[in-house]
């Protein structure tokens, strides 16, 4: 970079996901490299504002303004006009080089702002033919997979680049934080965990779990335990509680919710199974894939590009439940080959998705349009 920049991360702050995580992690890295970043919160409340508290993240408030709907021009231009004059006293009052959004919600506000120079980070598949419209206006486009690339619109595949999201190296696997992760949970030592790791939705499939869980079960004669991680939302929760008594698995699938830090729970995975559907770039996934955990996900979206079916982990086609199984299966009875899928894996997501490359990147577009 030819000089030090003052960049503004905004968020909502009524969630936490993968897509903060790897925000944030951006975020550290670019005031190392002498960069200026502040995070902005347009809601003062919620799960951003409590992570950010438990990491001594400072941040600073934004204007809670209305975010514009994604719909064609003549239909949002009140409210796009609303959403500017809201944040027009607080721009003027603080001088950035860059606005660099990481969501929808903070995509639309912030390309009806004046200003500061808009990079557009879409961590997730496109939502709708409208977003050429308003996503051809940002100075710079940036898509984290080539799934979420070709999945724009056609007019804003031109305009976007590809730059996969940056990950730090994790706890390894070993035997001893199986152990710990056994006693944590309550199950025998030596017992096989098979974990899953999402914020509970449609998208993410955590009834489908279950039931892969009991496939598994009724095929292995040995002990096994199935640990959920992540935010156990409703109505999924009760569907997937539902799901865990009809099929008798009360002592087996466990409902863990958030846990922090989780590299250690991660690195006593037996294997992870990750059945999310559209995917754009699975954090999780890549977390045990540098851990050396075994990889076991649905064969679409961006996990293909994680993921080498056969080589550093399974693919297994959407929602197939005995597909799943029996992926799993394969992983527990065979440790050797899974062990030579796992150090393929390790070397393949530490060329992918290394921090410095990320930032290279990153910065070589903040040099482009400021």
């Amino acid at each position: 970079m030819t000089r030090p920049l003052n960049i503004l991360f905004p968020y909502t702050g009524d969630s936490v996901g993968g897509s903060h995580i790897s925000s944030l992690l951006l975020a550290r890295a670019l005031r190392e490299a002498g960069h200026e970043v502040t995070l902005g919160l347009h809601r003062r409340a919620g799960a951003l504002v409590d992570h950010l508290a438990a990491e001594n993240e400072p941040w600073v408030p934004l204007p809670d303004v209305e975010a514009p709907k994604l719909r064609a021009a003549w239909r949002s231009a009140l409210a796009r006009r609303r959403t500017r004059r809201g944040l027009a006293e607080w721009l003027g009052a603080h001088r950035f080089d860059i606005v660099h959004t990481h969501d929808m919600r903070n995509h639309l506000i912030w390309s009806a702002a004046d200003g500061p120079a808009h990079v557009w980070h879409q961590r997730t598949p496109a939502s709708g033919k409208h977003m050429a419209r308003w996503g051809l206006g940002a100075a710079a486009f940036i898509a984290v997979s080539r799934f979420t690339l070709q999945s724009l619109p056609v007019a804003l595949q031109g305009h976007a680049r590809m730059i996969y999201n940056p990950f730090l190296p994790q706890q390894p696997a070993s035997e001893e934080a199986r152990a710990a992760l056994c006693a944590a949970l309550g199950v025998a030592p030596g017992t096989a965990v098979v974990g899953y790791v999402a914020n509970f939705s449609d998208r993410k499939r955590p009834e489908l779990f279950v039931e892969i869980a009991a496939r598994v079960r009724a095929a292995h004669s040995g002990p096994l335990v199935f640990p959920m991680y992540g935010a156990l939302h409703q109505p999924f929760l009760e569907r997937v509680e539902a799901r865990i008594a009809k099929l008798g698995l009360g002592d087996a699938v466990r409902l863990v919710g958030p846990q922090s830090p989780f590299g250690p729970v991660m690195a006593g995975f037996s294997a992870l199974v990750a059945p999310a559907r559209n995917e754009a770039l699975g954090r999780t996934l890549i977390e045990a894939g540098l851990a050396g955990v075994p990889l076991i996900a649905t064969r679409e979206g961006g996990n293909t590009e994680i993921v080498e079916d056969g080589v550093t982990g399974h693919l297994v086609a959407p929602d197939d439940v005995e597909g799943f199984a029996q992926a799993v299966l394969e992983v527990l009875s065979d440790p050797e080959s899974s062990a030579a899928r796992c150090a393929a894996a390790q070397t393949r997501c530490e060329r992918l998705f290394s921090l410095g490359a990320h930032v290279s990147a990153i910065e070589a577009i903040y040099d482009e349009i400021t």
